[in-house]
């Protein structure tokens, strides 16, 4: 297919088929042109009694494909339908272009007409204007600021202009009351120029630069944080942040050996003098990371580590972390941690700060490890598990999420953390669930035991195991499962059950205690049931006159004689 220019394309085409073209474009034949993507046109072209479809790529002047509904198979060259559609395209676009013309000599006119910065300047002697700046600087001490902010890199005559900046505006004291708002602001602003700069250095590709002007800012900003509070510390911190995103980008810029070196040894040497906050933790952590599997580079860490007096500042524990975990040695994140296990807030900040630094296997070996053996506070219990829950979702293992699911079902009780076990382990949930209860009848957690066996239906063995217990209370949870089919084993479990009481338990109360118990199952309308309790448990206490007058109360008066006066059954 020939690629051909748009301004004048009408003459590597035939003459017959520009003709035709033209007397289209005349007749208005070109029907809904538009660009329907960048550089992708489309028109309807009407020809005789037929309508084609026609596209064309251009970009941005030149015709780089088009093609017609009119075309039969292997046809390359221009229709009068293509060409009409080319010729309606240019007009457009001439047409446009007209438009902007117009437009900008308006706007240049109505300048003229006032006076603009921009005409002064073009107009001004660089000799005058030199003199009004500095005569203008000093007048206006924010003025003078601001000029020397944006052009210290112009400065070559000392070592780091941007740090004599800094300095002209830093408060010897941030948290004395001295520092007042104006100060702060004039700061403020020095900085938000700086950060500006910094961008611009960094679009140009000047990074030594770069390095320089965002190395000064964090060494200066970062030790003020501690000290001050509010939105004064908030707004220092999103300057020192945005400083710190600039320079953590030479690791991804196409920057010499020695620079990137030196960065990140300048990074290693501020987190020694623990001058980041902790908002910052996991960017540095992960810049100083990124590398450790480069044996200099974890030893520089690591040395970092052992130099610092026991136990390690909180960032320097979790950096080298952050190294090991880079390292894939997961254990050995666990073996330094163990170090810590009387300190449970260090270790939940690790924990938290490995999985926000992306080390999911280290974060959850850690984290599943020490909450086995640790004691946190309830709020950090919960936050660990949480981030060891969304750990375990997020690897698809589904091994760790059952796992993980069933303990928090067993700390809580909440059936919503069982389902999903039970979902997530599906066809293989019954082998789960068999080595579960296996596990609940092994400690003796016979409750828990028997929620789970109600929950899944198994009545037999729930059966089984309320057999073996000796709580009245515990079985009337689970009674209602088998009052409709099974009502001679919650009679014999209820007997059985009153009885042991009974015969350890003497006099009214304990009379009154049984009607208690039994209450529960006349409300449920099971007064057959009641009653023939009642009758084996006065067979089974003839000697107590107080049972059955006791438990006659359950019924309404006109039926209490009668019941007291019906043969009891034999025990």
């Amino acid at each position: 297919m020939q690629k051909l220019w748009l301004k004048d394309f009408e003459h590597h085409i035939s003459s017959s088929t520009w003709a035709a073209a033209d007397e289209l474009v005349q007749a208005g034949r070109v029907k809904a042109l538009r660009e329907v993507e960048r550089h992708f046109w489309v028109a309807s072209v009407e020809d005789a009694e037929a309508t084609y479809e026609v596209e064309t790529i251009i970009t941005p002047h030149k015709i780089k494909a088009f093609t017609c509904e009119c075309w039969t198979e292997g046809r390359r060259l221009i229709c009068p339908h293509i060409a009409a559609a080319l010729l309606k395209i240019r007009q457009f676009l001439e047409q446009k272009q007209e438009e902007r013309k117009a437009k900008a000599e308006a706007r240049a006119s109505t300048e003229h007409n006032r006076l603009t910065v921009g005409n002064v300047l073009d107009h001004a002697a660089p000799e005058a204007l030199a003199e009004f700046v500095q005569e203008y600087a000093r007048r206006d001490r924010d003025f003078a600021l601001a000029l020397k902010t944006w052009f210290a890199g112009a400065v070559s005559n000392t070592p780091n202009p941007f740090a004599l900046v800094l300095d002209s505006v830093l408060p010897k004291n941030p948290a004395d009351k001295t520092f007042r708002e104006p100060d702060f602001r004039r700061l403020r602003n020095t900085i938000d120029d700086l950060n500006k700069q910094l961008s611009n250095i960094f679009e140009e590709q000047n990074f030594p630069t770069g390095f320089q002007l965002a190395t000064t800012i964090l060494q200066k900003i970062n030790p003020l944080l501690s000290k001050l509070e509010g939105n004064r510390r908030l707004q220092l911190l999103q300057q020192s942040q945005q400083a710190f995103y600039h320079l953590a980008h030479l690791q991804d810029a196409s920057v010499s050996p020695e620079l990137r070196e030196q960065a990140w040894r300048t990074v290693l040497e501020m987190a020694a003098q623990d001058i980041f906050p902790a908002e910052m933790s996991v960017p540095v952590l992960l810049f100083l990371t990124r590398e450790a599997t480069n044996d200099e580079k974890f030893e520089g860490i690591s040395a970092l580590f052992d130099q610092s007096p026991s136990p390690a500042p909180p960032f320097v524990l979790q950096l080298f972390l952050g190294a090991l975990a880079q390292r894939n040695r997961p254990e050995s994140v666990v073996r330094v941690l163990e170090e810590y296990t009387d300190q449970p807030t260090v270790v939940r900040d690790a924990i938290v700060t490995l999985t926000q630094a992306h080390h999911a296997e280290a974060a959850f070996q850690a984290g599943t490890h020490f909450l086995g053996k640790m004691k946190f506070s309830p709020g950090q219990r919960r936050e660990l598990e949480d981030t060891m829950l969304s750990l375990a979702r997020s690897s698809g293992d589904p091994v760790r999420q059952v796992n993980l699911l069933w303990q928090r079902f067993m700390q809580s009780g909440h059936f919503d953390f069982y389902e999903e076990a039970k979902t997530i382990a599906g066809r293989n949930w019954p082998a789960e669930l068999k080595r579960r209860l296996a596990e609940l009848r092994q400690k003796g957690d016979t409750r828990t035991a028997a929620v789970v066996l109600a929950a899944e239906g198994h009545k037999s063995e729930l059966a089984e195991l309320l057999e073996k217990q000796e709580d009245l209370r515990q079985f009337q949870q689970y009674e209602n499962l088998f009052l409709p089919e099974d009502k001679p084993f919650v009679r014999g479990r209820y007997v059985d059950l009153l009885s042991a009481y009974l015969n350890e338990h003497f006099g009214r109360p304990a009379s009154e205690h049984a009607r208690a118990m039994l209450a529960g199952l006349m409300q449920k309308g099971e007064q057959t049931l009641v009653l023939d309790i009642i009758r084996a448990l006065s067979a089974q206490f003839p000697d107590r006159p107080s049972l059955p007058e006791e438990l006659a109360e359950l019924f309404p008066k006109s039926k209490r004689k009668s019941l007291l006066q019906a043969p009891a059954d034999k025990p």
